[in-house]
């Protein structure tokens, strides 16, 4: 493959993990048991959207990092360390440092609009954003809100770029990448592939105390490493970075996208059988139960991996203005989705509303503001350089 083609699935791929997140983060409202100091626009439980919530939380973020790692090795070798250390420090550090209390202030702002609106008075309003007495604060909890992933990326790229220099000086003969080229070419090979990466990561949850099985992977809102977070993460950059060693294996996924999809849904009905459909958010299996979950639900993340990667090589890869232009604007939508989320979640929490209704609504609002300011005061600006890596004009490419 040379370095200068663009694999448009896989930039598909990023952009449906990416804009998944706001369908997950939306239907948070609606998920029995969701803890109200996440979310406080609580809504009647909906059973549908506590699988919504469930599945692509199975997958969704460690399928952006698999990408992120694969995409970060790709980078590396167009630019170099130099070019690429430049590239990922305008591109991730700067939107994590700039954009945090951005989105943050924006949070507070939009999410109180949207109660004031509602009908909600001011000394309300105060009241709820105020946790009650002897609330418990998590130790060193930090608000990363949704942009710990940025912070994580870093982490992964530094220990990449670490391991790289180290690996050259230690084995210029390259001889343990060839044994890591032989693991990942077994991986990609067949189905086994999502077994052999996913049972050895649920040998380690399944030996984690206190692990909320229910959400998988944890999403670390602390500012010191979380270790289960690198162990789970960390694996999935690692295997994508490792993975672009072999692009013609990731392509020939294609082949068996089929295989590993239908074996990702018939592990998540066992995770389903096994864990129950009631959301839990706090350690609740046990002894064989919570053995047989933790493999089924490790070895079905990697079969969605696989899978979703799969049928996109299969059926995405020809060029296609309008999934680009939704791949490049799928960062700046989830960046920013979580206040405007928020500011129709709380303007219309009173409405008694079936679900069916106020939950597609609420997305499709979302989109829209999201959509119309990417476009117009985002893709051709100096903000929409530091994001995408240049400015885009604001039609589509013929």
């Amino acid at each position: 493959m040379s370095t200068t083609d663009r694999l448009h699935a896989l930039d598909g791929v990023r952009g449906f993990a990416l804009i998944l997140g706001i369908f997950f983060h939306g239907a948070a409202g609606y998920v029995e048991n969701f803890p109200a100091a996440l979310w406080p626009m609580r809504e009647p439980s909906s059973t549908t959207l506590g699988l919504l919530f469930f599945v692509s939380h199975m997958f969704r973020m460690s399928l952006f990092i698999f990408i992120a790692g694969f995409f970060g090795r790709m980078l590396i070798e167009r630019k170099g360390t130099a070019g690429f250390v430049r590239d990922r420090a305008k591109r991730i550090l700067l939107p994590l440092v700039a954009g945090l209390p951005v989105v943050l202030l924006a949070l507070g702002l939009l999410g109180g609009l949207g109660f004031l609106l509602s009908g909600m008075s001011v000394a309300d309003l105060q009241r709820l954003q105020t946790p009650p007495p002897g609330t418990p604060t998590p130790r060193g909890a930090f608000p990363w809100a949704h942009l710990w992933f940025l912070y994580y990326l870093l982490l992964f790229y530094g220990g990449a770029l670490i391991v790289r220099a180290i690996g050259r000086a230690v084995d210029p003969g390259g001889r343990v990448v060839a044994v890591l080229d032989a693991v990942v070419r077994f991986c990609l090979s067949g189905v086994w592939g999502a077994a052999a990466i996913g049972l050895p990561l649920a040998a380690y949850f399944y030996s984690l105390e206190g692990w909320s099985s229910w959400t998988g992977l944890p999403a670390p809102l602390v500012f010191l490493p979380h270790l289960p977070s690198v162990v789970g993460y960390g694996t999935a950059f690692a295997a994508g970075w490792l993975a672009h060693r072999q692009v013609d294996r990731v392509l020939a996924l294609e082949r068996r996208w089929l295989a590993f999809l239908v074996a990702a849904v018939a592990l998540t009905v066992v995770c389903l059988w096994l864990g129950g459909l009631t959301p839990r958010f706090e350690a609740y299996l046990e002894n064989r139960t919570l053995l047989w979950y933790t493999a089924a639900y490790l070895v079905g993340t990697w079969c969605w991996i696989f899978g979703l990667i799969g049928c996109a090589v299969r059926y995405l890869s020809a060029p296609s203005p309008r999934r680009r232009y939704l791949a490049d604007s799928s960062y700046f939508l989830y960046l920013m989705h979580l206040p405007v989320l928020a500011l129709f979640a709380a303007w219309w929490n009173p409405l008694p509303w079936h679900w069916t209704i106020k939950y597609p609504l609420q997305i499709v609002a979302t989109l829209v503001v999201l959509l119309l300011s990417y476009n117009y005061l985002v893709r051709s600006t100096l903000i929409g350089a530091t994001l995408n890596g240049r400015r885009y004009p604001r039609r589509l490419a013929a």
